[in-house]
């Protein structure tokens, strides 16, 4: 019994380890784990960095030379003033200083263009090596990743995270360093100066250092907490909108919205703790300066009094100190966006160490070339990751057997598809082990051991190109050595195997016809005939077919049926099926049953034995024996029929394959013309207004105390000036110069304190009015997208990738004019504005020519705005194409993985990437001339102003206190300005992002959910009688397919009606008209009587409830997927008893956490049979008047389909029903059938009353029936 304990203990810790390496990696090993944002760099990105570093410190330290200048001017105005120097000379030396200007701006300016340039390619480079390694560390995770990681947050990750590090290292990172280097510079002046009291001012870096370190670590803290809160939003929001027919059907836009609303209301609040944090710090570095100038005069003005320095010296390392505060002042406002950039890479980083343990890049392992053996499963138990709790497979053991077809068939959830991964190496047995001709399947390299199989899913993934590329993609692992003639012509004989050549051949662009995200532009039928190509085409040695033929046709499934029997001659092929009749002639059947072996043998061995397998055949029998005994003699005949009639409906199936952008132009959320491009930037902040109308009061206050806190620095002017002023008495007047400089002191201090206060107040305020606005952004865009009609959706550049960045990008980039920022253009206008009136004051001439200089700062920094944002577009529109593509590809995971497609996948996004970058050094040259041309300006301006106000003095119209006041006042706003436009990239981002943000708002929808017209339809008050009167249906641009074509069809209230037709022939058109997806091109649909375009479409949505061919599950538990949709006060036992009805309740309460239980993205843990219930138990949830069925049963086994089926037939008696079917033996029942071709009605009748027609749907009956006669 020890023995017992002690192995079964080992088991579950070897259990445990198995999982946790699945869900968190594998630590230690596999590729080299790069931990910093330098180890992307390149060797040539390291000595660009360097040198550019190298320029931005010697910018940095230019600044601060100024003051030396500055100095020499009050000591030459100091000494004119008491007689020691003449006018003459006094020119002389006023004319040599300003030369130093002129130097210094040169200086500036090639050192800002060399550090612009060098850290904007660099910055470039390094993100765009960081966006490579970052994919293909996500493209080489193992499945269990992805069921826990949604395709949303990567999306936020490749959008928000990216964008951020981006700018950080772009454009913050050189403000830092130079800012960095002006601090440095400005204390070794003022320590080569005086070095005492350079000692004494040095309190000021404790104090800065102190509040920058607590502040930037809590800011980095919050700020990482956001971007978490973000990323789940991200999440909830891919799922809604990749699944946008469901959502619109189910009229769940609002429950969808408030789930996705607590993400970002967190993301708001954490962003809000950041940016506080952040202006806390900015206050204080605002306010040290004034505290610098009180404690540099007032000890200066000792040191003057005792002799050990003079008014030039003092002068000069007050203006350093307080140059060096202000630099370090400087750096705070691009704070946040670094501090973003440390967090968000942190994120990234810590997602590139994962080592994934079934990494498809891993050389280790055995190579086979050919799987030369039996497969056999050994006592193999499995476990998923994502739901430890629940054993899917229980010592498993059986063999298939080497160039043998096994089926495996049983109930839903009973674990067929589980072998299926297994056998791909999705996942890890937890116990035993899979042998592939004597190997463990883990001692197998993963690449060689896919590459010898194909997988077809019963959910058919097709990528958004042409449709030769998606069969052509089936060759990827293995074409190397084909010639695009010998490729062109597997191509076309796959598709002519999975009998899909014939409708191909009818499209316009035959084989470059694009089939649209996730392969929407094309019916069911054909999507998964296309993948079928796409597994044929391999010529693999292990064939899985999981559901293959799922959502085909009769005929179309015989055709494919019969070449999918060929293909498994000679090849080792396992079939998952539901459908029976695809599996009667394989070698070996196991029947399943909870995940063990329920009994297994031939088709005519399990039907001799009567027992589990033969009650699964019986469920599925079409016709009683009766009824086949009519059809004995017309045998031949019908044979040849069926065969015509194949011919007939396969061209016929081309009608429904949908346009490529089937969207009118009015409905684009980015046209070719410029329109809704960027705004300017008046527009821009209209439009923030709008968004932000709840905060606009705290905005206004926010922006009144920025224009107060602009107005300390002509403020301080006075009292710098005074103190000059103070400073140059004789020396006779001591006494009286130490209690004036005690009182001007004072008033710095008392200055500093008030901007202290003003300072944090203004931050916290605009803080919190920046970030409402960027979650109202968020929340409104969100809701715009999912108000869409749905053909908004099928545009090609509305796809699910691109509006997952536009809601992540877009909506943060608008903080580039956000509050924060607006508050510093307004502190900038408070300055120009308060130092102006001073100025004009008190010396109006001077003021005029140090006003005159702002333009010139003020019109670089807008001419290379206007750059950037023309740049930005392109850059967004770039970068919109890439991030598609990987969201693409990281939903197909599966689909991916099983073609080996990481390589090709990875060489196309790495090549957009490399496309962008090269569009983008042109504009980087340009705007970066623009941007040094703005520094360098400032001084220029400044020797403008020391020569033309030395003039002044000199010829004694101005006194040493006017100029001071007007240089102080205005020469520093000119500065401000060329730091505000050091913010172009940010404000051209927000320009452009609220140019896309109100094209999207202002698009109102011919189908609008937010509109409250319409007659209204009282719920259980309806008939329920739909007419279809001459409806005829194109798709927008494309005019001339005709879709239906003069269809008539009259439903009375409560009847049941069938479609039935080949792929393409037009029936879930008919559902996605009565769903209003779209409306009809001519005729019309009534209700009762009303035309249901002038129904209140909410209220008419309710009335029905839609049960697709692909079931949507979202993120959450089981219990809250049911009641989306449902009415709110929905009991606990209507649930139960819907749950009931669909076959779905003991498995349900047989998981531990029963209705509590996580189905992950997309449902992703439950079988697709367990999400097709669950997806029916909510439709009956809604209780509504009409039932639309798409394929209701199709991922059923039989077991649960009569069960279903039952429920169903129950449910359709009180209610008007529409169901869409391939599987004839689920609408046997229906009170009239419809038979569709080429989008007309060809016949109807009952089940009986068509059979004796022996038509088309007779011969559709023969081709599913599954014992047939003659084998009777």
């Amino acid at each position: 019994m020890a023995d017992l304990k002690v192995q079964s203990r080992e088991a579950d810790e070897k259990q445990a380890s198995i999982l946790d390496r699945q869900l968190n990696g594998v630590s230690g090993t596999g590729q080299l784990k790069q931990t910093s944002l330098l180890a992307y760099a390149t060797t040539v990105d390291l000595i660009f960095i360097g040198l550019s570093c190298l320029s931005a410190i010697i910018a940095g330290a230019l600044n601060p030379l100024l003051t030396v200048i500055y100095g020499q001017f009050a000591g030459t105005f100091d000494d004119f003033a008491n007689g020691s120097v003449t006018s003459k000379e006094a020119t002389s030396k006023t004319a040599e200083f300003t030369l130093f200007f002129v130097y210094l701006a040169i200086g500036q300016f090639v050192f800002t263009y060399l550090t612009t340039i060098g850290f904007y390619y660099t910055g470039e480079h390094i993100t765009r090596r960081l966006r490579k390694a970052y994919f293909e560390s996500i493209i080489r995770q193992n499945i269990a990743f992805f069921d826990t990681t949604g395709a949303g947050s990567i999306t936020s990750r490749l959008t928000t995270d990216m964008n951020m590090i981006q700018e950080g290292l772009t454009g913050k990172l050189s403000l830092c360093l130079s800012s960095a280097a002006t601090f440095g510079s400005a204390f070794v002046i003022a320590f080569v100066v005086y070095w005492k009291l350079g000692l004494i001012l040095s309190s000021t870096i404790v104090a800065m250092t102190i509040s920058s370190t607590i502040g930037g670590a809590y800011a980095v803290k919050y700020t990482k907490l956001s971007l978490s809160s973000s990323t789940k939003g991200a999440t909830i929001a891919e799922e809604a909108i990749s699944s946008i027919r469901h959502v619109t059907a189910s009229g769940i836009q609002k429950q969808l919205s408030d789930r996705y609303v607590p993400s970002i209301l967190s993301a708001r609040k954490e962003g809000m703790k950041a940016r506080s944090s952040v202006a806390v710090v900015v206050a204080v570095l605002n306010s040290v300066p004034y505290l610098s100038y009180a404690l540099s005069f007032w000890m200066g003005s000792r040191f003057l009094v005792n002799g050990s320095m003079n008014v030039s010296e003092i002068v000069t390392m007050t203006l350093a100190i307080v140059i060096g505060a202000w630099s370090v002042g400087r750096v705070a406002p691009n704070a946040q966006a670094f501090i973003s950039c440390i967090a968000s890479a942190s994120g990234i980083l810590k997602a590139i160490s994962r080592t994934s343990p079934l990494d498809p890049f891993g050389v280790g392992g055995v190579d086979v070339d050919t799987i030369n053996g039996d497969v056999t499963f050994a006592n193999v138990g499995l476990v998923y990751p994502s739901r430890p709790d629940a054993t899917v497979l229980k010592d498993l053991s059986f063999t298939i057997p080497l160039h043998q077809t096994t089926a495996v068939v049983g109930a839903s959830g009973s674990g067929k598809s589980s072998i299926v991964e297994l056998l791909m190496r999705f996942y890890e047995p937890t116990r035993g082990q899979i042998l592939f001709a004597g190997h463990d399947i883990q001692s197998i390299n993963l690449r060689s051991l896919r590459r010898q199989i194909s997988l077809v899913g019963q959910e058919p993934m097709l990528f958004n190109t042409s449709i030769f590329e998606n069969i052509r993609y089936g060759l990827e692992s293995t074409a190397d050595d084909l010639s695009p003639e010998e490729t062109e012509s597997r191509v076309i004989q796959a598709a002519k195997s999975a009998n899909a050549h014939g409708f191909i051949s009818g499209l316009p662009l035959g084989y470059k016809t694009p089939v649209g995200e996730k392969g929407l532009q094309l019916s069911g039928g054909q999507r998964q005939r296309i993948a079928i190509a796409r597994g044929l085409i391999k010529n693999p040695k292990l064939l899985l077919l999981d559901e293959a033929t799922s959502a085909l046709d009769v005929h179309s499934e015989r055709a494919v049926q019969s070449a999918l029997e060929k293909a498994a001659q000679g090849r080792t092929t396992v079939i998952i099926a539901h459908r029976l009749s695809t599996i009667r002639h394989a070698d070996n059947i196991i029947v399943l049953a909870s995940g063990n072996i329920a009994e297994q043998g031939s088709h005519e061995e399990l039907m001799s034995k009567k027992a589990y397998y033969f009650r699964l055949v019986e469920d599925q029998r079409l016709l009683n024996t009766n009824e086949e005994e009519k059809y004995v003699g017309a045998r031949s005949h019908e044979d040849d029929l069926v065969e015509d009639t194949n011919d007939t409906l396969e061209v016929s199936g081309v009608v429904e394959v949908k346009s490529e952008n089937t969207v009118t132009p009015d409905v684009t959320l980015r046209a070719a013309s410029p329109a809704p491009g960027a705004l300017s930037f008046l527009a821009t902040q209209k439009f923030l207004a709008t968004i932000n109308s709840p905060s606009l009061a705290l905005l206004a206050f926010g922006l009144v105390l920025s224009v107060i806190s602009g107005l300390g620095t002509p403020g301080q002017s006075i009292i710098f000036a005074k103190l000059i002023d103070v400073l140059s008495l004789p020396a006779s007047a001591y006494s009286t110069l130490r209690h004036r400089v005690d009182f001007w002191a004072l008033m710095y201090l008392v200055l500093g304190v008030v901007i202290l206060v003003i300072w944090i107040c203004q931050g916290v305020v605009l803080a919190y009015c920046e970030e409402s606005a960027i979650f109202r952004a968020k929340r409104h865009t969100f809701r715009s997208i999912l108000r869409q009609e749905v053909l908004f959706f099928d545009q090609r550049n509305h796809s699910t990738g691109q509006l997952m960045s536009f809601l992540s990008s877009s909506t943060t980039d608008l903080g580039g004019v956000g509050g924060l920022v607006l508050g510093t253009i307004l502190s900038f206008c408070g300055t120009i504005g308060g130092g102006l009136i001073l100025s004009l004051i008190i010396g109006w001439k001077l003021a005029l020519v140090c006003t005159s200089t702002i333009p010139l700062v003020a019109g670089c920094g807008y001419l290379r705005l206007m750059m950037l944002s023309l740049f930005d577009q392109k850059v967004k529109e770039s970068h919109n194409v890439s991030i598609n593509y990987a969201s693409e590809a990281t939903t197909a995971i599966r689909t991916v993985a099983s073609l080996c497609l990481e390589d090709q996948i990875l060489v196309n996004y790495n090549r957009m990437l490399s496309e962008q970058a090269a569009k983008s050094l042109i504009s980087i040259l340009q705007t970066s001339a623009l941007y040094a041309a703005s520094q360098s300006i400032t001084f220029l301006c400044a020797g403008l102003a020391f020569w033309y106000g030395g003039t002044l003095v000199i010829d004694h119209q101005y006194s040493i206190f006017q100029f001071f006041v007007c240089f102080a006042s205005l020469i520093s706003g000119s500065q401000t300005a060329g730091i505000i436009f050091s913010h172009a990239p940010g404000f051209s981002k927000a320009m452009t992002a609220a140019g896309e943000l109100k094209a999207l708002f202002d698009i109102k929808p011919k189908i609008d959910t937010w509109e409250a017209s319409g007659h209204p339809v009282p719920r259980g008050k309806s008939e329920s009688r739909i007419k279809f009167e001459n409806v005829t249906f194109r798709y927008p641009e494309r005019p001339d397919r005709v879709v239906l074509k003069n269809f008539n069809l009259s439903i009375r209230a409560g009847q049941y009606v069938a479609l039935v037709g080949p792929s393409g022939c037009g029936k879930t058109t008919i559902v996605g008209l009565l769903e209003r997806f779209f409306d009809p091109t001519e005729g019309q649909i009534t209700l009762d009587g009303q035309d249901i375009t002038q129904l209140n479409v909410n209220d008419y949505r309710r009335m029905l409830s839609l049960v697709g061919q692909e079931t949507t599950l979202y993120s959450g538990t089981i219990k809250e997927n049911l009641v989306l949709g449902a009415p709110e006060d929905i009991s606990e036992d209507t649930i139960i008893s819907a749950c009931k009805k669909a076959n779905i309740y003991n498995f349900i309460v047989s998981l531990p956490d029963g209705f509590s239980t996580e189905v992950g993205a997309r449902g992703t843990m439950l079988s697709g049979g367990q999400r097709q219930r669950i997806a029916i138990a909510r439709a009956l949830l809604r209780n509504t008047n009409i039932l639309l069925l798409d394929e209701a049963t199709s991922s059923l086994d039989s077991e649960s389909e009569k069960l279903v089926q039952e429920a169903l037939d129950v449910a359709v008696q009180r209610r008007t029903t529409i169901a869409v079917a391939h599987r004839l033996s689920t609408i046997r029942n229906a009170d009239l059938i419809c038979v569709l071709d080429h989008g007309v009605l060809v016949e109807s009748g009952t089940h009986s009353q068509l059979i004796a027609k022996r038509g088309v749907y007779f011969q559709m009956v023969q081709t599913q029936n599954l014992e047939k006669t003659k084998t009777r």
